[in-house]
């Protein structure tokens, strides 16, 4: 496993600043093969996108929080951790609702969960850290 690039993102938590993500990752995900970048760019933008957004909406940063961004691209596989200092979060399990069923919450984390290969978080001191891992496809899958 070779890494390809490494980089940090820090964000103001609004919609606006969260247009940036696009640019952070394409920049990282160019290292790639055009057919991988191609698969893994838009899934990668999607569920950063959704969880940063999830943060804003939901975590209750404190004044003057931020939301910080991480990544390592390796041959096979994209990690992007999102840390934040917001209220202490629950990683709730797939949720499967019957056809029809409606509900107001939880599109995001099923967005997010229909677009990486695996899903993580966790709580260290006074921080949430959502990781998220996006295997890389070589040509040939």
């Amino acid at each position: 496993m070779t890494t390809l690039s490494q980089s940090r993102l820090e964000l103001q938590p609004n919609a606006l600043a969260v247009r940036a993500v696009g640019g952070w990752l394409k920049a990282a995900t160019d290292q790639l093969e055009p057919d991988a970048a191609a698969d893994v760019f838009p899934r990668a933008e999607l569920a950063v996108h959704e969880a940063c957004m999830n943060v804003i909406d939901h975590a209750n940063l404190p004044e003057g929080g931020v939301i910080e961004l991480s990544l390592v691209l390796s041959s096979d596989r994209l990690i992007v951790r999102v840390t934040d200092q917001g209220d202490v979060f629950e990683l709730p399990g797939p949720t499967v609702r019957s056809p029809g069923e409606l509900s107001d919450r939880g599109y995001g984390l099923r967005i997010i969960r229909s677009l990486v290969s695996e899903i993580a978080y966790e709580r260290i001191g006074s921080g949430n850290h959502l990781e998220l891992r996006i295997d890389i496809r070589s040509s040939g899958q």
